[in-house]
């Protein structure tokens, strides 16, 4: 079991605080009043049903989304929209492709010169090893890397930039059991350097063992944040995947 806990002696000031936010699409409601508050050094969950809006907000706080009905974005203090607040964030969408004519190393290569960052081989051949994906497959094209190999080469593209505050969207889809481990461990470092992670996630019970904050997003709203074990006392349940199906009023799991 991973400790968890984060640096609590850099958690006085958020790195991203969203304070009622509102979105609709054609007078849908997608996102109702949302508010959320994430420390430094921090490793937040987010849960909810296919639909429930976690890539849409996720999208909003990225300034992909700028038509908001109401409330603000803030990231290390700095409007969202704000070009500077970008600068903070790495990030990693849910559905991750690449073009298949070029390698591994030419699109880590890119990100780094978008990002103004040196080309540091040795930092990224020890992600690629920390991810079980391996270096010598940098040379090659992503058209044969299969859907796993480019889920790592996206969380090494995000991990390289060392950037305060961490986006995934799904970051374990396509990951078999050995690179969740692996990505697992990775989290420890992420945090241990004082660096947010912020991730969307089914997989309730990886996020049982890693996040310090644990958020079900329901019907446009937080519905419930705390510990993961705080909403296991909350709920009475064994498991986070029960205590989540319990907050959401859904059918629990077969015992």
């Amino acid at each position: 079991m991973i400790r968890k806990g984060g640096n609590s002696m850099q958690q006085n000031k958020p790195i991203l605080h969203i304070d009622q936010l509102g979105y609709s699409v054609e007078k849908r409601v997608i996102l109702n009043g949302l508010s959320l508050s994430l420390d430094t050094g921090q490793i937040y969950s987010l849960a909810g049903v296919n639909g429930a809006g976690k890539s849409t907000l996720i999208k909003i706080v990225l300034d992909l989304i700028r038509n908001r009905d109401a409330g603000t974005v803030r990231v290390a203090g700095v409007d969202n929209r704000d070009v500077s607040a970008r600068g903070n964030i790495s990030y990693l969408p849910e559905r991750f492709d690449l073009k298949r004519d070029i390698s591994g190393q030419q699109y880590l290569q890119f990100i780094a010169a978008i990002n103004r960052q040196p080309w540091q081989p040795e930092k990224v051949e020890q992600l690629c090893l920390k991810l079980d994906l391996d270096p010598a497959y940098l040379g090659k094209k992503t058209g044969v890397y299969s859907k796993g190999m480019k889920q790592k080469l996206g969380l090494v593209s995000c991990l390289m930039q060392e950037k305060p505050l961490i986006i995934l969207d799904e970051p374990l889809s396509g990951l078999d059991p050995k690179a969740r481990y692996l990505f697992k461990r990775l989290v420890e470092h992420q945090r241990a350097a004082g660096r947010t992670l912020f991730y969307s996630t089914h997989m309730l019970a990886d996020a049982e063992e890693i996040c310090d904050r644990f958020g079900v997003l329901h019907q446009g709203r937080i519905v419930f944040e705390g510990t993961p074990a705080e909403c296991l006392e909350r709920f009475q349940a064994a498991s986070l995947e029960a205590a989540y199906m319990r907050c959401i009023g859904g059918l629990e799991p077969s015992q």
